[in-house]
């Protein structure tokens, strides 16, 4: 797993007003950012060089993101209107739009099923909208939604400062609940051990938890750049970690770490 940290690079992300609430890096190194906010309901690609490419318009602000494995297709969350839509991350085109049982914020991909994370729920969904499942997780907002290698499904909960791990009968694993430190857990990254590393907003720190739920330490803080972090993302190669700062101002923040 990395050990260190250290801060390669950071851009400015302009004209959007709201949250970066989602990152996923592609198999060539682009990174796809997921607006939130009311006026800005899109995703938006960069270069590796910090180039903005295209912008993907979306029904309405957009919130998580899970890529479909071996496909060039991704789908995303629409919470203010309790749905999800497909969008081709190859040419940026937006999809169909499908409705969902639940304003749904977190999502994931486990055995050619959507994963969603909604309130106090977790919803098995078929690719087609087929709900398959429902299952009680959490008693808020769960706000990301991660997969691991043996189709662990780990949930970020904000509201009760906690970290659920299912697996994918709907079995409860673990919580983790710790000290004052974990505030706002908002949303994860798995590197390529499945240590989960997961960003709280609230207290401005990357925590790093083994795949059991135990805190190995706290990576990086305020001092190191966090200002109010909220979505968090690996390249491929987990050669590089990406932290989308800011909450509310307008112009927000992207910092990349080298990992090694």
């Amino acid at each position: 797993m990395p050990t260190k940290f250290k801060l390669k690079n950071e851009f400015r992300v302009p004209y959007i007003k709201g949250r970066i609430a989602s990152i996923v890096v592609t198999n060539d190194s682009r990174l796809l950012l997921c607006y939130s906010g009311e006026k800005s309901k899109a995703i938006s690609i960069w270069s590796e060089t910090r180039d903005h490419i295209q912008v993907c318009k979306l029904a309405a602000p957009v919130w998580g993101i899970a890529t479909i494995p071996g496909t060039n297709e991704a789908v995303v969350t629409l919470p203010s209107i309790d749905s999800v839509q497909f969008a081709n991350i190859a040419s940026m085109a937006p999809g169909k739009v499908m409705e969902v049982p639940d304003r749904s914020f977190g999502v994931t991909i486990v055995k050619n099923m959507i994963v969603l994370g909604g309130t106090e729920k977790v919803y098995f969904l078929s690719m087609t909208g087929s709900l398959m499942k429902i299952v009680n997780v959490g008693s808020g907002y769960l706000y990301s939604l991660q997969t691991g290698k043996m189709d662990m499904i780990y949930c970020c909960e904000a509201r009760t400062n906690s970290l659920h791990c299912i697996d994918i009968n709907g079995t409860l694993i673990f919580s983790y609940k710790s000290s004052p430190d974990f505030n706002g857990p908002i949303d994860m990254a798995l590197d390529g051990k499945e240590n989960l590393y997961v960003t709280t907003w609230k207290t401005n720190k990357l925590h790093r938890l083994s795949k059991d739920g135990k805190l190995h330490d706290i990576v990086l803080k305020k001092e190191d750049g966090l200002d109010a972090p909220y979505a968090v993302g690996f390249n491929k190669t987990y050669s590089k970690l990406y932290i989308a700062n800011g909450q509310y101002d307008e112009n927000k923040e992207v910092l990349i770490f080298d990992c090694a």
